[in-house]
């Protein structure tokens, strides 16, 4: 899954979406909303996407897509400005995952 117009970090295929609203709950910049009450979440707001990666974990049906090939408004990801490095978190966490 790729972000289609490449002018924001962050993407939400709506076809694949669940609407089961974790993304809403996930995000600490408010990215995601519904239009209406009823509506499917929505990236009303992807230029505020820090780069953070927590939705994508916490969608249960891969819906959603962030990459750092887009522009990103906010020119650093959380990580960037808390020093850490998300290669090495990513695959710590995915060692942990896997016990073999």
């Amino acid at each position: 899954m790729s972000n289609e117009s490449n002018q924001y970090p962050v993407y939400l295929d709506s076809g694949m979406c669940t609407d089961c609203g974790k993304c809403l709950d996930a995000c600490p910049t408010g990215v995601f909303s519904r239009k209406e009450s009823g509506d499917k979440p929505t990236t009303l707001y992807a230029s505020d996407c820090h780069v953070c990666f927590l939705c994508v974990a916490d969608c249960p049906s891969g819906a959603i897509s962030v990459t750092w090939d887009a522009p990103n408004p906010r020119q650093q990801s959380v990580y960037d400005v808390l020093g850490m490095d998300f290669n090495n978190m990513s695959n710590s966490y995915t060692s942990q995952k896997d016990p073999s």
